[in-house]
């Protein structure tokens, strides 16, 4: 009986063990986070994360992840894993989702995996660390980091993989596999596929050296090209001088022979003038460029436990300048089914907010189109009425001027007319004299 229950045990056994174990599985769809995970109290001014679907979602309650709420911030918070992760015998596997819904201009959405032992409350940007993985953006740059810690120093890779830039959600997953080899995808995208961490990385000092205590040879040729001895200068050649006198240059009228001797122009290039170069052809000598010969480095050591961790909790130390970013379905497994499912839901849920993301871009062109139609009409009515004010003013200046020409016209006739009856008055009253002196 107990043989069949050690039996049974042992069978359970192999099976987990065949199944990989799984240290992380943070899908923050309760309001129980906060007791899992640790704000440090390395600083006071430390941004406040909390739960959040964002400003758009496919799916409100799937979408829910740490949000980071402030800008200009440093964020810095970690969890522990159910059991110390030694991934000296099975494959490491990190991976989890972010969304940027904002433009990053400068912020990591990076995440640590800390040693065993460490302590959550004084987490901070020096704390030591085993891995580091995730986006990071600042400027120009923009890429996912990969770095790892081997002896007491960070390296980070050689290789460069740019991050996704859109609001939508991005997922990325590292493999850090027994052998020194490593795995990335992003996007469920196979970026690198069991490729050397001895060849992405300067962790090692070079297999090979040339050898110092070897010279060039004193008749080695290295010379790609020589000169032509069948290319020879034309005769006469140098008969065209490269400078000569500006001939549209005068003596200056001040100039004084006497005093200031005999005037010369002053010189230029001579449009003429080509210089002469010998031609070149391949050295039928050249051996090409000497290299000592490689020998192996004899400081050069192969450490078979390169990138083997043990690894007691993950944390997000981070700074950005706008906030914003989500953090979801955090994993650290050997396991890659539980990798696998929770991609396979990433991608159903993607291709759901690439909808949503269309139909928000149409609702966004469709109000962009109705403002600039509004602004159109407006400044069409805003046309019109100015045309209008226009024509009266016109009308009104034109009433104005008739106006005064008739006022002008009128004090033009006054004169005139006054005259006329002083014509007529003065007429009248020698008509008057006349006849009063026939009468006499």
């Amino acid at each position: 009986m107990k043989s069949t229950l050690l039996l049974a045990t042992l069978a359970i056994a192999a099976v987990a063990s065949a199944a990989g174990q799984t240290y992380l599985e943070e899908t923050f769809s309760d309001s129980d986070w906060e007791d899992r995970w640790t704000t440090s109290n390395s600083r006071d001014d430390l941004g406040q994360f909390e739960l959040s679907s964002g400003s758009w979602y496919a799916n409100k309650e799937h979408a829910k992840g740490l949000k980071t709420s402030q800008d200009h911030r440093f964020y810095q918070i970690s969890t522990p894993f159910s059991t110390v992760a030694d991934n000296s015998k099975e494959d490491l596997i990190v991976q989890y989702t972010v969304k940027q819904e904002v433009n990053q201009e400068c912020g990591g959405s990076y995440v640590k995996l800390l040693p065993e032992g460490y302590d959550g409350k004084t987490f901070n940007g020096d704390s030591e660390y085993a891995i580091m993985f995730g986006p990071d953006v600042c400027g120009p740059t923009n890429r996912v980091h990969v770095i790892f810690n081997y002896k007491g120093k960070n390296y980070l890779t050689k290789k460069e993989f740019p991050s996704p830039k859109d609001s939508k959600t991005h997922i990325f997953r590292l493999t850090v596999h027994p052998d020194q080899k490593y795995s990335l995808h992003i996007d469920g995208e196979t970026k690198v596929d069991h490729v050397s961490l001895e060849e992405h990385w300067d962790v090692y000092q070079p297999r090979t050296i040339a050898d110092p205590n070897e010279t060039k040879p004193a008749d080695w040729v290295d010379a790609k090209e020589i000169e032509d001895v069948t290319h020879v200068k034309p005769e006469n050649y140098d008969s065209i001088p490269r400078y000569i006198a500006d001939p549209e240059a005068t003596q200056p009228e001040d100039w004084d022979t006497e005093s200031d001797g005999d005037w010369e122009a002053p010189e230029i290039a001579n449009p003429d003038f080509e210089e002469w170069t010998p031609k070149f052809i391949p050295n039928p000598a050249y051996k090409g460029e000497w290299k000592a010969t490689e020998i192996p480095n004899p400081e050069f050591k192969e450490d078979p436990e390169l990138a083997h961790y043990k690894i007691g909790g993950l944390g997000l130390d981070l700074w950005q300048v706008k906030s914003g970013s989500i953090f979801d379905d955090i994993i650290v497994t050997s396991d890659v089914d539980v990798a696998d499912k929770y991609l396979d839901q990433w991608k159903t849920n993607f291709e759901k907010e690439k909808e949503v993301v269309a139909a928000l871009d149409a609702q966004a062109t469709k109000l962009k189109e109705e403002e600039e139609a509004k602004k159109k009409a407006e400044e069409e009515a805003a046309a019109v009425k100015e045309e209008e004010q226009k024509s009266e003013k016109d009308e009104l200046d034109e009433d104005d001027e008739e106006e005064v020409a008739k006022e002008k016209a009128a004090e033009t006739e006054a004169p005139a007319a006054v005259e006329v009856e002083e014509e007529v008055k003065e007429t009248k009253e020698q008509v008057k004299e006349e006849t009063k002196h026939d009468e006499l």
